[in-house]
């Protein structure tokens, strides 16, 4: 009998630790005999290259048997994926649910260079993924946009899983978002609910016409970016604002750079899955959004460099330094157990900004929200008149 067959027939060697015991005893053989028999070499030599491949077969089986099959998903080009056609059909999201629809499937995988990413269109699926799966699913994509907005990743929101974020989390969860907090804030946000009611009022007051046309569009923008700005800043207005409680340019061009910089936050951008090709800003989304926080940071900057320049002189001061007045105070006076101050500079500029950006993006929300009940209401009104003429 064939030694190699009779080793390949033997259920020992599908144990790695006889496998790796065999090669032992082989090498050990091989330098005892110093290769001075021809037939013990050619046996020990053979051995060596079944072990080898034995040793190769388990740990691809065993890879493979850790590796679940992908979800399906459209014929990728080597290297670069399916970057090609994604560059073609813009926007992303239109192409990604016409090839999933193509698919017949909820659930797909789109190579884009050397990034599976996984689309999901059910809602039991997202459930799994987000809820049962979320230690899983915890960390962040790396983009352009949040790389951005977060000074290099500083913040909380948008930073990936790791030490950055847990410290800012706990920050956050202890003395921005508690209970405590968002009462003692609870009286600067019905000032600019009053501030709301009386510039709808002062709207409607300008039209003489039974129809008074209000910009729910510019209420809301304009009722969310003062809460925010009091609570943040203690300041309803970076500049004079209007007489009817309005806000002025510098309120809504400040606003407007949010609005630029959250619709580029995850935006499909070539550069997040091609690196070096971030150099060329082929879409154009680096000169925009550079250009939008650019803005947004004119306003900030300059107010928080004030107020710790203020805490810091003021810091020998206990009764004036414990004067909490908005949450900018409270992330400049944060400290740990040894009372070395929580946050840099940049960490607090970074962690203004996310807070304003969540804050709109819940404004889109809620506009898109009104928008969808008035559309229905319409829509509703306009069958019940059909049934009345029948």
């Amino acid at each position: 009998m064939d030694f190699l067959s009779y080793l390949e027939d033997n259920p020992i060697f599908e144990s790695t630790y006889i496998v790796r015991v065999t090669l032992l005893v082989a090498v050990v053989t091989l330098i005892s005999f110093q290769l001075k028999s021809e037939t013990i070499r050619k046996y020990v030599m053979d051995m060596y290259s079944f072990v080898q491949n034995q040793l190769f077969k388990q740990s691809t089986d065993q890879k493979r048997m850790k590796q679940p099959p992908l979800p399906p998903g459209p014929a990728a080009w080597p290297i670069v994926g399916n970057l090609p056609e994604i560059w073609r059909n813009k926007p992303a999201f239109k192409w990604i649910h016409s090839v999933m629809k193509e698919l017949n499937t909820n659930i797909s995988c789109i190579r884009f260079g050397n990034v599976h990413v996984i689309p999901v269109t059910s809602p039991e699926i997202a459930l799994e993924v987000l809820k049962d799966n979320d230690s899983i699913f915890a960390t962040r994509p790396l983009t352009m946009g949040t790389e951005y907005s977060s000074r290099g990743f500083l913040s909380v929101a948008v930073v990936p899983w790791g030490q950055q974020w847990k410290k800012m989390r706990k920050m956050v969860a202890s003395h921005v978002l508690s209970s405590a907090r968002l009462n003692s804030l609870i009286s600067k946000r019905r000032e600019e609910a009053d501030n709301l009611v009386r510039f709808i009022y002062n709207q409607c007051r300008k039209s003489a016409s039974a129809a008074t046309v209000v910009d729910v569009r510019l209420a809301t923008r304009h009722y969310c970016g003062n809460v925010i700005r009091k609570m943040m800043f203690n300041r309803r207005y970076f500049g004079e604002g209007k007489e009817d409680g309005g806000p002025g340019f510098e309120e809504e061009e400040h606003v407007e750079s949010l609005f630029v910089a959250l619709q580029h936050l995850y935006s499909f951008t070539l550069s997040d899955y091609v690196p070096w090709m971030r150099v060329f800003d082929l879409e154009g989304h680096e000169k925009i959004i550079s250009a939008a926080m650019k803005t947004a940071n004119k306003y900030h900057d300059s107010i928080i460099d004030e107020r710790v320049h203020q805490r810091r002189r003021h810091h020998d001061n206990k009764k004036e330094a414990h004067k909490d007045q908005d949450l900018l105070d409270v992330l400049i006076s944060a400290k740990d157990e040894n009372g070395v101050p929580l946050l840099s500079i940049d960490e607090i500029k970074s962690q203004c900004m996310v807070r304003w950006i969540s804050c709109l993006f819940n404004t889109l929300i809620f506009i898109l929200l009104i928008a969808h009940v008035i559309y229905n209401q319409v829509a509703v009104s306009n069958f019940n008149d059909k049934l009345t003429d029948r």
